[in-house]
């Protein structure tokens, strides 16, 4: 009966996730975060590439899976598929769209409670700006001055005529001179625009260890100036950096006044939670407390967090928890939806997409229907695959990985010390269980970890109450009776 009506509440909190208008448009943090790479998520015209009213049409599917908070890949124009390297920073690309249209995905979203941030590369610009034309073309241009250029040869510069400018990703993608007071004023100009005459509620900010590369107090500092730029134009705007960098290196760009930082350590095959979940790992709920009290002593305890498995330039979470293993494929992200602060979920990732080696090869179509087939792959793909049933399929399956996303979502949302609370790790009589104690604006909660294939037991206060549960095992639940819990492989459990 208990089990009974805890899977009862979360089902009532998924239904309100699915009411349009049911959550009013506010300044909070959304916990929950969803990943879109417009080209490959939804087709609404038939041309085969995905486009902005092909995301409005799925702003439901977005909620009801359990995030309030969409993270758009860049959809400025650029010569190229993915967008990183922008023409025009006062424009969407018309293969995606237009302005008017993403006004409507705007305000659809902000019906339903959700914000939308956009992905703002501003270390670069595309070699076929404008601007660039202009420096390239003369050493007099008004624009000379806006690149960094070297009369001698450099790593990260590339030759023309005579001179050598600074790429430091491509020579397509020439760096900017943020030093030059007109190219801070421009990106001021930038935020404003998409802030105040469009609407957006953030930006994601694309390689801030590049910005000045190597030095990491300047990088800081530039960090500082964006963060006071943006709050100053509109209070409660979301900034997110991508520091791809080890811990100690993210916590100190977590010093600065930008939002989150995404956590890349948690993240990859080689990440963290690859390794709680590894083949050979040992004694798994000890080594997931060594982590999580990791990141609690290194981030600082002001920052907010943004965790994340997967994302468009790293191999699919499949890659490392294994195609046909969809119960340590759930576990990964349970173990995600513990961890403080705001979790990122790649497009796909919630039905076992798959992809790595080349770029394109992670960003294929989104898998809608069996029947239908998905958006063209993009420019390069070496190989197309997918190892599960697409979202139609999965949302009838109520075992699959996708209504496993759903719960684990729902429960960040329900008990908010999950992603607001400092993880205190407690000590546990047994290795394969995690013990975690969480509190925040009131609430305390025991989550209780068992990252290990069998079935675990642990003595447990009398005085806490089993609040609800999450196990790989649909038809599972775990069971707290005489001070004793009992953990199914692969579960989690709250107590209160």
């Amino acid at each position: 009966m208990k089990k009974r009506m805890l899977c009862t509440a979360l089902s009532l909190l998924l239904l309100l996730c699915l009411c349009p208008g049911c959550f009013a448009e506010g300044t909070e943090t959304p916990v929950n975060w969803y990943e879109v790479f417009v080209r490959s998520f939804r087709d609404s015209d038939g041309d085969g590439l995905g486009d902005l009213r092909g995301v409005t049409e799925k702003l439901d599917y977005i909620r009801a899976l359990g995030c309030r908070g969409l993270w758009l890949m860049p959809i400025m124009p650029s010569p190229s598929y993915h967008k990183y390297d922008v023409t025009d920073y006062y424009a969407v690309d018309p293969a995606y769209g237009t302005l008017d249209e993403l006004r409507e995905l705007l305000a659809e979203a902000h019906a339903r409670g959700m914000r939308v941030i956009l992905d703002l590369p501003i270390n670069h610009c595309s070699s076929q700006h404008p601007w660039f034309l202009s420096a390239a073309a003369s050493a007099e241009s008004p624009y000379r001055d806006w690149f960094n250029w070297s009369d001698t040869p450099a790593q990260g510069y590339t030759s023309l005529g005579g001179a050598y400018y600074e790429s430091r990703f491509v020579d397509s993608m020439p760096d900017l001179n943020l030093d030059n007071p007109a190219v801070r004023a421009e990106i001021g100009n930038i935020l404003r625009f998409w802030l105040e005459e469009v609407g957006v509620d953030g930006f994601r900010l694309d390689a801030v260890t590049s910005y000045y590369t190597g030095d990491v107090d300047r990088n800081v500092e530039m960090l500082n100036w964006l963060a006071d730029t943006a709050h100053g134009i509109r209070s409660g705007c979301y900034l997110v950096g991508e520091a791809w960098d080890g811990l100690a290196a993210i916590a100190r760009y977590s010093e600065s006044r930008i939002d989150s930082f995404f956590t890349f350590p948690v993240s990859q095959a080689e990440g963290y939670i690859a390794k709680v979940l590894g083949g050979r790992a040992k004694q798994p709920g000890r080594k997931l407390g060594e982590y999580i009290t990791l990141l609690e002593e290194t981030l600082p305890e002001t920052t907010v967090p943004a965790p994340f498995l997967e994302n468009h330039d790293t191999g699919r979470a499949v890659g490392f928890t294994g195609r046909n293993d969809p119960g340590k494929t759930k576990m990964a992200f349970g173990l995600l939806c513990l961890l403080r602060g705001n979790v990122f979920v790649y497009y796909g990732q919630e039905i076992g997409m798959v992809g790595s080696g080349e770029d394109p090869n992670k960003r294929l179509g989104m898998l809608w229907a069996d029947r239908e087939e998905p958006c063209l792959a993009p420019p390069g793909t070496t190989k197309i695959e997918y190892a599960y049933p697409a979202v139609a399929e999965q949302e009838e399956d109520p075992s699959s990985i996708l209504n496993y996303y759903k719960e684990a979502l729902a429960l960040r949302e329900a008990f908010p010390a999950i992603a607001r609370g400092r993880g205190e790790v407690l000590p546990c009589e047994r290795d394969e269980v995690c013990l975690i104690q969480k509190q925040y604006g009131g609430e305390e909660l025991l989550l209780a970890v068992n990252p290990s294939k069998s079935e675990q037991e642990v003595v447990i206060e009398d005085s806490a109450a089993l609040s609800a549960s999450l196990c790989a095992d649909a038809g599972a639940g775990a069971v707290f009776s005489g001070g004793v819990l009992k953990l199914p492989p692969y579960s989690i459990a709250v107590l209160t």
